[in-house]
């Protein structure tokens, strides 16, 4: 019965560490976005542009 805790304790927090980081890349993401939309001048494509 032990065994089976400790596994579910360390599944769990496999689970939330990931959750946690991916929080941080989406924030860091979206945090980047922003910048670059409020620094980059209207009219001018300088990422992915045909």
């Amino acid at each position: 019965m032990g065994t089976s805790v400790q596994a579910d304790a360390k599944f769990l927090r496999r689970i939330f560490l990931g959750l946690v980081l991916l929080t941080l890349a989406t924030g860091a993401m979206a945090g980047f976005a922003t910048v670059h939309a409020m620094t980059g001048t209207p009219g001018t494509c300088t990422t992915f542009c045909d």
